[in-house]
């Protein structure tokens, strides 16, 4: 059983591994440079803020194994490829094998953790010899369903698959602790996968208290013991509470948690037509989509037949919990884990997601197979009739929802594909626009991504990010007098737009008009102080402009040689906006020097073109330098 579901998720995954970094992919992942070394590993435990592996050391910790055990680094990066020149690009198909192991972990350990309950005291008579078949439906269906492939697939979402294995594993160890042999080491075990859990994803807060309450439904006193609750191993487990505090408390992943009031009701209610959603794609998993640019609600009388049923089914849940039936176990599982993300915590940056179905779909899939076998076995008066309806309609589930599995994958396989797909589907959604903007222009589809981005303003006349990205693309398709006014409008909405800053220099660089270059790069420098490409771009113009009111040699040369000393000095173009600034500044034998240093890197990459330029600026310097200061003796 344990080899079927091995085989089935690894079938229907096989398509998985030519998926591409997209989205968060690349700042948690391509542009991520603690991932880049696994010693000394406090630097793979400290992930980078203000991105979706902040405060969550174990999930980056993981991505720097996939990284070790992936091929070489392909090429040097550029801007256009969205990685910085001294990380290079990255091979995503370690990245893809590593989610697919955690998954097939993450089922085995479902199997166990639902074949083991099944077999205590208050299920083993209703469900007695089907209990490991019905164990094995529940597993191969969850391992195959299609809403996976968002925790699966979509590389950076590995933070809630491995957070899910961890929340199993916790759940696993503490099942087996409480059969007898080896309790310890059962228990140290839980309490470890539950510490692990904490610094991987937040979600693992109620880890704790589904044990306790497992421990209610299903466990049984033992000699010595009065009740069913162990208050030594749930104190363990309340104690990793600790380690998820503090990295809670030191985190950064930018602004994507709300406190206002306002919006938290907002966030509740809107929930409440999520959560519904999430169930019906739970039983129907189709459309799936990439990204919800999902519209908040404002009342609760948009949402009140959806609202009237997760009200009935959290009173439901309640209700089973206190008169211990098992079916409120179920219940608890889909509510709490959905809780942290899907309840009074608005986070705003994204209002739905299909990845938060992960361990939840696990509840789905369980009350829908244990039911279909209950309601059978009382419909079907023959055991073998029934054995073989069941064992039929198992593969025919199995087997659809793998096929549609393998499918969803290929969407993956391009962001233009990928984009493609979500805006067919939300076509009103402004942000998914853009980013498919973004996308077509990444493969130079110039003009359709002019269109998309439009009409995303059309949707979203507000939105900075859009007028921005429309700006870029505007500018690539030689139209600056219209890009302008569009970077323009973006500041205006949002002053600290990074990105506005950035491209409004470069536009008015290409128009040689210098001082309003050097403005909006000195106004981007103040808000990212360490850019390097920006650095260089505003240290070039301040070398050699021909407006006596913005040259400045002195400010270019600082600038110049605090970017090389960035990037160890192993980038050429750096090497020589340094020399063309050292000489603007009269020191033609620096210059010369620098000039020299690039040429044997240059060289080093084979870049037959910088290595004749530089050699001919080398040799400029040092003529001047011998016109300067007389021949050598």
């Amino acid at each position: 059983m344990a080899g079927l579901i091995v085989a089935a998720g690894a079938w229907v995954y096989s398509t998985s591994f030519g998926g591409v970094f997209v989205l968060d992919d690349v700042r948690a992942i391509a542009r991520n440079p603690t991932i880049r070394t696994l010693w000394p590993p406090s630097i793979p435990l400290s992930p980078p803020g203000a991105s979706t592996v902040a405060g969550r050391p174990v999930a980056n910790l993981s991505f720097a194994i996939s990284y070790a055990l992936g091929p070489a680094v392909e090429s040097p990066g550029t801007e256009a490829t969205g990685a910085p020149r001294e990380l290079g690009i990255l091979d995503a198909t370690s990245f893809h094998v590593g989610n697919l192991v955690i998954h097939l972990a993450a089922a085995l350990v479902l199997f166990g953790v639902v074949r083991r309950t099944l077999l205590t005291p208050p299920l083993k008579p209703t469900f007695g010899a089907a209990v490991p078949w019905l164990a094995l439906a529940v597993a191969l269906i969850w391992v195959v369903h299609p809403l996976q492939t968002a925790a699966v697939t979509y590389v950076v979402q590995r933070v809630e698959s491995l957070m899910g294995l961890f929340y199993l594993l916790t759940l696993y160890c503490a099942i087996r602790a409480s059969e007898g042999p080896r309790a310890s080491a059962w228990t140290a075990a839980a309490i470890a996968s539950c510490a692990c859990g904490m610094a991987t994803k937040e979600v693992m807060v109620t880890a704790p208290i589904m044990v306790a309450l497992w421990d209610r439904l299903f466990g049984v006193p033992r000699p010595g013991r009065t009740g069913r609750m162990r208050w030594g191993l749930l104190a363990g487990l309340a104690a990793t509470w600790l380690v998820l505090g503090a990295l809670v408390l030191y985190e950064h992943r930018g602004p994507s948690l709300s406190l206002d009031p306002a919006m938290v009701w907002r966030y509740l209610v809107t929930q409440a037509e999520v959560v519904v959603h999430y169930v019906r794609l739970a039983l129907v998993p189709v459309p799936l989509v990439f990204f919800y640019d999902w519209t908040l609600q404002a009342s609760l009388a948009a949402v009140v037949w959806q609202a009237a049923v997760l009200a009935v089914v959290v009173i439901a849940t309640a209700f089973g919990l206190a008169q211990r039936h098992p079916a409120g176990f179920l219940g608890a599982w889909f509510v709490l884990i959905l809780a942290p993300s899907s309840s009074v915590l608005p986070i705003v940056t994204e209002v739905a997601a299909e990845h938060r179905m992960y361990l939840p779909l696990a509840a789905v899939v369980a009350a829908v197979v244990l039911g279909v076998f209950i309601l059978g076995r009382r419909l079907v008066p023959s055991p073998k009739v029934a054995v073989v309806a069941g064992a039929l309609a198992a593969v025919a589930v199995v087997g659809a929802l793998g096929v549609e599995t393998r499918a969803r994958n290929r969407v993956y396989w391009s962001a233009e594909s990928l984009w493609q797909d979500t805006v067919s589907k939300r076509p009103n959604d402004p942000r998914s626009r853009v980013a498919y903007g973004e996308a077509l222009a990444a493969v130079d589809h110039l003009a359709e991504a002019e269109a998309q981005l439009q009409v995303a303003i059309a949707l979203a006349p507000e939105d900075p990010p859009a007028r921005v990205r429309l700006g870029s693309v505007l500018a690539r398709l030689g139209k600056p007098d219209a890009a302008i006014p569009q970077f323009e409008r973006a500041i205006a909405l949002r002053p600290s737009d990074v990105d506005a800053h950035r491209f409004l220099g470069e536009v008015y660089a290409g128009q040689r008009r210098d001082a309003l270059a050097v403005r909006q790069y000195e106004e981007t420098l103040a808000l990212v102080p360490d850019d390097v490409q920006v650095m260089a771009r505003l240290a070039a113009i301040l070398a050699d402009s021909r407006d006596p009111f913005v040259g400045n040699p002195s400010r270019a040369m600082d600038l110049a040689e605090f970017a090389v000393q960035l990037t160890s000095a192993r980038d050429p173009r750096l090497l020589e906006i340094l020399s063309v600034a050292q000489a603007a500044s009269g020191r033609f034998a620096e210059a010369a020097s620098t000039a020299r240093a690039a040429v044997e890197i240059a060289r080093a990459r084979g870049d037959r073109a910088m290595v004749s330029s530089l050699e001919y600026r080398a040799s400029a310097y040092e003529y001047a330098a011998r016109q300067a200061f007389g021949p050598r003796r």
